[in-house]
This record gives structure tokens, sequence and C-alpha cells, in this order.
């Protein structure tokens, strides 16, 4: 293994239920850390202070920030996928319409990016990533793409054979304008709720329209 990699890496998995509380507390400081000094500024000693412990018990666990701000978007990344698939099972019981489904969906992403936006946008744009996780945030954006396509069988006014592909662009489109709305909210000129209006009537017009045959003037 690499330097880099070994910096990108855990230095141990916690077993005890006091070791992971451990790092829980670590990760739970690393974000609140990020979010107000931002990735330069975040150093360990300062995560480590926030955390509660030493110096050398953070280093037992993470061998830099690094490590630390992959851990928090492998979490992030788990988050997600879990929300998600609680929204599909929401919608499936409570039998919503589509446009209210949508607008529950956009909600929820925008809930998840706004909590913490300089944290979000640091850990997707900011850190590098090791190759597995890159493979877990691929993998991720699949299975939210095969999860949206599932639900939207459910709904006669989609037209026929939604692809999975059209859901990833659903998928996509919404990750990253809720991203964007969140992280600089004070660049937006349209209210909060006005913008996840806006997105569900386009995701509603991208679902329902009806392609005109190709030899059509």
């Amino acid at each position: 293994m690499t330097i880099r990699k070994q910096r990108l890496n855990p230095r141990k998995q916690p077993v005890q239920i006091r070791s992971r509380a451990t790092v829980d507390a670590i990760l739970i400081a690393a974000a609140q850390v990020f979010e107000a000094h931002g990735y330069a500024a975040g150093t360990t000693n300062r995560i480590a202070s926030k955390a509660g412990v030493s110096i050398g018990t953070l280093y037992q666990y993470f061998p830099s920030k690094e490590a630390i701000a992959v851990a928090l978007l492998e979490q992030h990344i788990s988050e997600t996928g879990h929300r998600l698939h609680e929204w599909v099972g929401h919608m499936v019981v409570e039998q919503h319409g589509l446009g209210e489904a949508l607008h529950d969906y956009v909600t929820e992403m925008m809930h998840i990016h706004s909590r913490q936006p300089r944290l979000q946008h640091m850990l997707l744009e900011e850190i590098p990533l090791p190759e597995r996780v890159h493979q877990a945030l691929l993998e991720s954006e699949r299975n939210a793409a095969k999860t949206m396509a599932g639900l939207l069988r459910l709904f006669p006014e989609v037209r026929q054979g939604v692809p999975e592909h059209t859901c990833f662009v659903i998928v996509q489109t919404v990750e990253s304008l809720t991203h964007r709305f969140a992280v600089h909210p004070d660049d937006q000129f349209i209210p909060r709720t006005t913008f996840v209006d806006e997105i569900v009537a386009m995701l509603v017009a991208y679902l329902t329209y009806e392609a005109l045959p190709q030899n059509a003037s």
C-alpha cells in the first residue's frame, strides 16, 4: 500500500462499543470543524479538541485529516442511500401522486444538503477519493437510479418503459441542483420553496411527455 493510500484509509476499525463511540465522536467533531473552519484550517488538533480526545487517540484510528474526510464521505453515501430507500417505502405506503412524491424527494435531498452545506461541498468537490470510495459513489448512483425506476413504474401517467438511464438523469439532476442551491444560498434569486416547485415541474414534464416520432416535422 502506498503512503498516499495509507493516509486516506482508517488506521484500524473500531470493534468494541467504546471504540465505536470514540470514532463517532471524532467524525461528528470533524464535520463541525470542517463546516466552521473549512478543510485547510480543519486540523487534526482542532478535531481532537472538539471531540474531547487526545491527538494520540485520534491517530489510533485515522492517520490524517484526509482519512477522516473520506470516512465522512462514506457516511454521507450510506446515509443518502438509506434516505432514498426510506422515501420509496413511504411513497409506496402513502400512495402519493407523482408530483407529490417528487416534491417529497426533492425536499428531502434539499434537507440533506442544507444541514452542513460547506461540509457537503468539501466532501464532494475537494477531497481526494480512494478508488474504493470512488467505486462506492458510482455504485450508489446506479442503485439510486434502479430504486427510482422501480418506484416510477407505480405511476400510470409516467411514459411507459422508463429506463434506468432516465432515472439516472433524474437522480443526477436533483443531486446537482439541490447541492448547488444549498452550498450557495446567498447567490440564489428565487425562494427555496419556489426552487423546489420548479424542479418538480421540470421532472414531471420530463417523465410524462410524449416524444414526437423521429420523422415528424
